[in-house]
């Protein structure tokens, strides 16, 4: 069988035009859809940033002590996280370890298999 070399026929720089035409509209529109979206997030993340700055100072202000500011802010992340939009989070985040946990050690069992019958 002889080697031929590869051609850069019309066929194949459309569809290489196509892909790039194809990839710079997914771009565009995934910025017009991402962008709001991440200046919601900025806008919220600035305002708890506000919020808790000022929490923090009128509580020292008060004269409470750091102890007491630990246990508030204890209590503010647990509350945050028991809800039913936070537990189905992380329930979804603990299902996609296990199967990314059961994807590696059947990969490293058929590495293993492989490697000891040659």
């Amino acid at each position: 069988m002889r080697w031929r070399p590869v051609s850069g026929g019309p066929r194949r720089r459309l569809r290489g035009t196509g892909l790039a035409l194809l990839a710079v509209v997914a771009t565009i529109a995934g910025a017009y859809l991402l962008v709001p979206l991440a200046v919601r997030l900025f806008v919220q993340a600035l305002s708890l940033l506000l919020r808790g700055s000022l929490w923090l100072a009128t509580s020292f202000g008060r004269g409470d002590d750091s102890w007491t500011v630990a246990a508030a802010v204890g209590r503010g992340v647990t509350t945050a996280l028991v809800t039913p939009s936070a537990l189905g989070v992380v329930g979804g985040l603990l299902l996609l370890g296990a199967v990314a946990l059961f994807g590696l050690q059947r990969l490293l069992e058929s590495e293993e298999h492989e490697e000891s019958s040659r």
